[in-house]
């Protein structure tokens, strides 16, 4: 799944590809609360996985993010 995100953070919300470690904060791939808003949609419309921007909000790194979306795909 990490991957897969990654693929998500730089294609289309223009992070560094040398930003996006597992153990990055969104705060240090520069994802501010409005491109939190935009990576919601993107999970929904490309992998078909609800998550709020609150959830996201509540991960610490780029792998918290990446094992909320694994859990919701699993879970569907």
């Amino acid at each position: 799944m990490f991957e897969e995100l990654k693929l998500i953070l730089v294609d289309s919300l223009q992070v560094k590809e040398e930003d996006v470690l597992p153990t990055a904060t969104r705060e240090e791939i520069g994802l501010d609360s409005l491109a939190v808003l935009e990576l919601v949609e993107l999970l929904n419309d490309r992998l078909g996985v609800r998550v709020y921007d609150y959830e996201l909000l509540d991960t610490i790194t780029v792998a918290d993010v990446a094992q909320l979306v694994d859990e919701r795909r699993t879970a569907s």
